[in-house]
């Protein structure tokens, strides 16, 4: 019933309370922004046309440390530390990316934001005014997580477009082996690489590649 003009509006929030409280301009320079998005649309290219949903990819010097997320409405935000963790590899980062972009197309930011306030986006569908709604946003998505289902759904996702592409799932493993040695305890609400990278986890992505060499 939430018409997708708002997803749109909710993610702008989002980015400006985020880039306020957590974030600084990028510290990496136009070219390497510029290839590993290039990376990332030649992964997408492989898809039927017009059935990747709109997104758009912005870097961010963190101060929670290498993280990923997805907002509403399409914006994926991948920190300058992430990049450097992974060594800037493209195929790593393109199978992050596609995680994410799993998250934009189930509308998981959207989900979780109205499981965490039902009431106030009921009376905004009812009188059309999704201002209440807005003002919620920062709070709620600083605070929440994705469901296990909405991860595993987005797991699913980076797999099909990196196994579409050509590339190995085996990717998304070394993405979480390195974010378990990093990691300390630093949150962002709905960001994956804040989620422990637990076995089960690790052997979906090991299975995944091993099933795309036999």
């Amino acid at each position: 019933m939430i018409p997708a003009s708002v997803d749109d509006a909710v993610g702008e929030v989002a980015l400006r309370s985020i880039d306020e409280e957590w974030m600084k301009p990028s510290a990496l320079d136009a070219a390497q922004q510029q290839r590993l998005r290039a990376a990332f649309e030649q992964v997408l290219a492989a898809q039927p046309p017009g059935s990747v949903p709109a997104h758009r990819l912005e870097f961010r010097k963190s101060r929670i440390g290498p993280n990923a997320f997805a907002l509403p409405g399409g914006t994926i935000v991948m920190t300058d530390e992430l990049v450097t963790l992974v060594d800037g590899d493209a195929a790593v980062i393109a199978g992050v990316l596609a995680h994410e972009l799993g998250h934009v197309r189930h509308r998981d930011g959207m989900r979780m934001l109205i499981q965490a306030s039902a009431v106030g986006v009921l009376a905004s569908v009812v009188v059309g005014d999704f201002n209440s709604l807005l003002a919620t946003v920062p709070v709620v998505l600083g605070q929440s997580a994705y469901s296990r289902d909405a991860e595993r759904r987005a797991d699913a996702e980076s797999v099909r477009l990196l196994r579409d592409a050509g590339l190995s799932p085996a990717v998304m493993v070394t993405f979480f082996e390195k974010i378990a040695k990093e990691q300390g305890e630093h949150r962002l609400g709905i960001a994956i690489a804040s989620h422990p990278a637990d076995e089960e986890r690790i052997r979906f992505f090991r299975e995944a590649a091993a099933q795309r060499q036999r």
